[in-house]
């Protein structure tokens, strides 16, 4: 039997749990890249350690997983572009959960069946669990612990702040803490018609209210907050069970473009900028506003495609790109203008460069209005974005003093390893929680080089002999537990 003493997750989330030599990690993830990209800096950190990962995501990002030896489960096309627009042209936050609500109904059932069959051999889950409200379920009906992953701040219940009105601030203890629950139970509570039929026929008694999606209920999983504690600081009422890791960053693997590296070569550091998941705008018309802005204020800059028109030219010290390897980029640019998304945000800040945020919208606008409270970048509503405002900003961030506080606060938060630290907590917490269960191999590990494997795994692992001296019996599958003990 496992020691119930080690165990953070409830016992239905462990009854499948076994102590290995390495795992098998089923990353059941959904979204735009600043999704996707963190899971694969933690995917890729865990492969290294010789475990197996399998990412289930949309079908763009295959190649971003599978050179860095993850294994790729393509999901199904789900229109997921059209709800970013809407979700831009909502004007509060009720018509962007009820635009929410409404395409995460549509597709409940389709995530589901993909997450079933993407775990399928699975001995723990990974997940966002914003954005994936039904992946707490297939952990249950797996019987698999799950690992929570926070990328923006505000879902984590706490007394010190919550994210309202588009912004993070402390509206008191009860409130901030009300705010976070029910953030954390919009995303499942309308998919109850919808998840009930499914756990049903996996085994599992019907949530009529969706409490497996509850602040309380969720509270009792491991989580990661995936963010610098120098930039938002550790509020002191979270459990142990958090983890602030910092940013989890991706290395570069492909080779850098020889017309970017030239580009780069050429002249002074030029301005990066890049609207990711904002590509909802009107594309002409922000070009023309960029393109003036660069000539107001004598800026090089690089572009990337999605944020810009079709036009066939651009003008000389203009560089238009498909796709951007951020760590190796943003380090060598003198700033960033972005759209504040959680992923890109880290990315600007590890770097060390100051950040021009036009929010499309929710987090994002919070993140710009962090990045203005650290004085290290300044935020832009997208309706009031023209060459003169941009221009003016190009030249504000480009003080001294915000590069230099930008500069301090970038070479302090690369010292943190996020994948890292993630990929640490995760091992401790397996082999404690799996204490009192037999060793098993995989098959694939004797065809791992031991160089593949980290020392610092190796040395945690006891030896046969402290094995058998603990009278660790071998095979067992602890029984089911019933929900109410769980």
């Amino acid at each position: 039997m496992k020691n119930q003493n080690s165990l953070v997750w409830p016992p239905a989330f462990c009854r499948n749990l076994k102590r290995k030599i390495a795992y098998r990690f089923a990353v059941l993830n959904w979204g735009t890249r600043g999704d996707i990209q963190p899971f694969v800096a933690l995917g890729a950190e865990l492969v290294n350690r010789g475990h197996q990962v399998v990412m289930a995501a949309r079908e763009p990002y295959r190649a971003l997983a599978e050179e860095r030896g993850i294994e790729y489960f393509a999901m199904a096309e789900d229109g997921n572009e059209d709800l970013m627009r809407s979700l831009a042209a909502s004007r509060s936050l009720p018509e962007m959960l009820t635009t929410s609500t409404s395409y995460s109904r549509g597709i409940a059932r389709q995530q589901l069946q993909e997450f079933w069959d993407a775990s399928r051999g699975a001995d723990v889950i990974l997940t966002k669990v914003i954005t994936t409200p039904t992946a707490i379920h297939v952990a249950e009906a797996r019987g698999l612990p799950v690992f929570l992953v926070h990328f923006d701040p505000g879902f984590i219940p706490t007394d010190a702040y919550c994210f309202a009105d588009g912004r993070i601030q402390d509206k008191g203890g009860f409130f901030n803490r009300f705010m976070a629950g029910f953030m954390l139970l919009s995303f499942g509570l309308f998919l109850s018609d919808k998840i009930n039929p499914w756990r049903m026929e996996h085994g599992l008694r019907p949530d009529p209210l969706v409490t497996r999606n509850w602040a309380p209920h969720l509270s009792r999983f491991p989580a990661f907050a995936a963010w610098s504690r120098h930039f938002i600081s550790r509020p002191p009422d979270w459990p142990e069970r958090i983890v602030q890791t910092g940013w989890w960053r991706v290395q570069n693997k492909a080779p850098v473009e020889p017309l970017l590296r030239t580009f780069m070569e050429a002249g002074p550091p030029p301005i990066y900028i890049g609207f990711g998941s904002w590509g909802v705008h009107e594309k002409t018309a922000v070009t023309e506003v960029i393109l003036e802005a660069l000539r107001l204020t004598g800026n090089r800059a690089v572009l990337l495609r999605n944020t810009v028109d079709e036009r066939p030219e651009f003008p000389p010290g203009v560089l238009v790109c498909d796709d951007m390897p951020h760590d190796w980029l943003l380090p060598r640019v003198k700033a960033a203008v972005h759209h504040g998304g959680a992923g890109t945000t880290g990315a600007v800040i590890t770097a060390g460069i100051p950040s021009i945020i036009v929010p499309a919208f929710g987090m994002q606008a919070a993140w710009g209005q962090l990045v203005n409270e650290k004085k290290i970048g300044l935020t832009m509503e997208k309706q009031d974005m023209n060459a003169e405002r941009l221009a003016s900003a190009l030249r504000e961030v480009d003080r001294p003093e915000i590069r230099e506080r930008a500069g301090g606060l970038g070479a302090l938060a690369r010292t943190e390893g996020g994948e890292v630290q993630a990929a640490d907590e995760i091992e401790r917490r397996l082999w404690e929680a799996s204490a009192g269960t037999s060793v098993y191999p995989v098959p694939f590990l004797s065809q791992v080089h031991p160089t593949d494997v980290s020392r610092e795994t190796l040395d945690r692992l006891p030896s046969p002999d402290s094995l058998e001296r603990e009278n660790i019996t071998g095979g067992e599958t602890t029984p089911d537990v019933p929900e109410e003990e769980a």
